[in-house]
């Protein structure tokens, strides 16, 4: 398996952040069971281009949860 950085953001606004807003990085091997959240979604970073805080503007695909 191959670690990699992924950025979690949200999906709506909650509170004072908004939709896109990066609430934390993980290293994660895209296979095992990983839950983010109610309105969180993953984004593959390896470059680590999203740090928390940032804003990530979604394309049409992003990745899921396995499990």
């Amino acid at each position: 398996m191959t670690v990699q950085n992924y950025a979690v953001y949200r999906v709506t606004a909650s509170g004072d952040q908004p939709a896109g807003y990066v609430v934390n990085n993980i290293l994660w091997d895209g296979i095992s069971t990983y839950q983010p959240g109610e309105g969180l979604l993953l984004i593959a970073d390896p470059g680590r281009a999203y740090p928390i805080g940032s804003i990530y503007a979604p394309a049409s695909t992003a990745t899921t949860t396995a499990g």
